[in-house]
Formats: structure tokens, C-alpha cells, sequence
């Protein structure tokens, strides 16, 4: 099995894409749904898959990138069943509890239809947490898709440094930027 995680910021680091219909959201799903069938081999003229399946797409369930990739991960699910598989990376017990109430409803639907919940710790919100969950996603996923703004502070930052230290394939994206390329491969940062 491929497993795939992601790492990225919060809707404020997003220019404010706090509705999921926002443009910087549509633009990070589709790119987002393009890596993936990337990754998974997907040939788009035989609508077959040459990579290794199913891929297990990991999601730490934030808001923001987390719950883009989970989205997209769940419209994979339907489209192409048995290829794709969704994991929810859960960091506390109350995670979204401070949450807007359409929000948490999005959230326990996705938890709802995610084909493993992983409860990383059931202790209530400390903030180290959310870098347990990260290790955790790191931990099991060769590959790392990093929604980052290049700013070397914050949790996804703390992240990236993670799966360098691991040395993870890391794909760096920020969707006020255009373009997409592998951060740091076998031990050696390819590009910045």
C-alpha cells in the first residue's frame, strides 16, 4: 500500500479561506487531486492505475489544507473505488470542539466516511499534540504533500523539518504561488 499525508496551514495562513468554496481551496483541491492520481500511476486515457494500490491518503483533519485533502480524498473514494483509502490522524479528544458548528458537522461526516480513524492521543487539546499527530502521519507516509507558505515557523513548518529529518519525499505547494516541486528526496533538499 502507497500511504500519502499532508501537512499545511490553517485557513488565516490561507488568505482567509475559511469557506470551502473559496478560490485559494478550489485551486489547492484541484492540485491536490492532480498529485494524487500522479502518485497513484493514474493513466487518464485507459482510466487505469500503474502504481501501486490501494494508496492510503492520511489527513491530519485541521482546518484548512487537512480538510481540502480529506475532501478530495473522499470524492477519490467515489470516483475510483477500492483505489483510494482515507485515514484520519486525530490529535485529541476535543479537537473540534472550538469549531463552527458547519465545521464540526463537515468534520464528523468526513470522520464518518474515512476508512480509518486513528486517535493519536484522547487527551483533551495541548498544543505539542498537533506535533504528535504530525510525527505519527510522518511516521507511516513515505510522501509528503506540504501546503506551506515557506515561512520556517509554525506547525507545518515544524512538520517539514520532521519529514526531512525522516527523510520523507517532501512536494512543497502554496496555492497563492503556482507552482508545485519536490522539496527534499533521499536525504538531500532539491529545491527551496
Amino acid at each position: 500500500m502507497q500511504t500519502i499525508t499532508v501537512t499545511g496551514h490553517r485557513p488565516n495562513r490561507l488568505n482567509n479561506a475559511y469557506d470551502l468554496l473559496h478560490p485559494v481551496n478550489i485551486k489547492m483541491g484541484r492540485v491536490m487531486r492532480e498529485f494524487i492520481l500522479n502518485q497513484a500511476g493514474y493513466n487518464k486515457e485507459t482510466n487505469a492505475f500503474t502504481g501501486e494500490t490501494p494508496v492510503r491518503l492520511v489527513s491530519g483533519m485541521a482546518l484548512g489544507a487537512d480538510t481540502v485533502w480529506a475532501m478530495v480524498a473522499l470524492k477519490l473514494k467515489r470516483e475510483f473505488p477500492g483505489v483510494f483509502e482515507l485515514e484520519c490522524a486525530i490529535p485529541c479528544a476535543n479537537h473540534s470542539s472550538r469549531w463552527k458548528s458547519e465545521d464540526q458537522k463537515r468534520y464528523q461526516m468526513i470522520l464518518d466516511n474515512a476508512d480509518v480513524v486513528t486517535h493519536v492521543s484522547k487527551q483533551p487539546y495541548k498544543g505539542w499534540l498537533m506535533q504528535k499527530r504530525n510525527e505519527y502521519m510522518v511516521d507511516i507516509s513515505p510522501t509528503v504533500f506540504a501546503i506551506w507558505n515557506g515561512v520556517e515557523n509554525g506547525g507545518t513548518y515544524n512538520c517539514v523539518q520532521y519529514a526531512q529529518k525522516k527523510e520523507r519525499t517532501i512536494y512543497r505547494f502554496f496555492p497563492l504561488e503556482d507552482e508545485t516541486w519536490e522539496l527534499y528526496q533521499e536525504g538531500r533538499i532539491t529545491s527551496s
